[in-house]
């Protein structure tokens, strides 16, 4: 996110945010998330443009081995997509989500497997935390002020309480924030 908090800019714009995300010690970030988790929570916007783009990159010999890690783990995890608009998705390993997304994600909380990880999607945050769902926030800011867009944060129903940051600082003033969601 923008560091005023801002996860894109007006128009979803994003161009903002790929030159400090996708330094060394992001992707070292997002290989690290990647790793841990089993499942992947988007929303309607997050999964257009993931689908959009991710799939053709495994397969392209001019793209970046780290993209082409993340376009054949994006290809290969469970995907849960939340949308009140979409009919179908069809990308490998993609499902709609059946219902509302408290009781789908306390439902996949549920299964055994690894942590589930919501990528990009402001509004299935601002939703699964106002619920109690969320339990740690790794989030990338970085160092631009936007001034307007969508807001990670903006109205919350109510306070959420964070246990220490763990920092990760990059060479050109983003950093990485990882807290702990505390539970009342």
């Amino acid at each position: 996110m923008s560091l005023d908090g801002f996860t894109s800019g007006v128009n979803e714009r994003l161009d903002w945010l790929v030159p400090h995300a996708t330094k060394p010690e992001g992707a070292a970030i997002f290989r690290g998330l990647r790793e841990r988790s089993d499942t992947i929570l988007v929303g309607r916007v997050n999964y257009e443009g993931f689908f959009g783009y991710w799939p053709k990159v495994k397969d392209d010999p001019k793209a970046s081995p780290d993209d082409v890690a993340i376009s054949r783990w994006l290809d290969d995890v469970p995907k849960v997509v939340f949308s009140h608009t979409l009919r179908e998705v069809k990308w490998k390993n993609a499902r709609l989500a059946k219902g509302d997304a408290a009781d789908e994600v306390a439902a996949l909380k549920r299964e055994p497997g690894k942590d589930i990880l919501i990528q990009n999607s402001t509004r299935l945050t601002q939703s699964l935390l106002a619920a109690g769902l969320v339990d740690e926030l790794n989030i990338i800011v970085a160092p631009v002020l936007l001034g307007g867009g969508r807001a990670l944060f903006s109205g919350l129903s109510r306070q959420i309480d964070l246990g220490p940051a763990e920092i990760t600082r990059f060479g050109d003033g983003t950093f990485a924030v990882r807290y702990r969601v505390k539970h009342a």
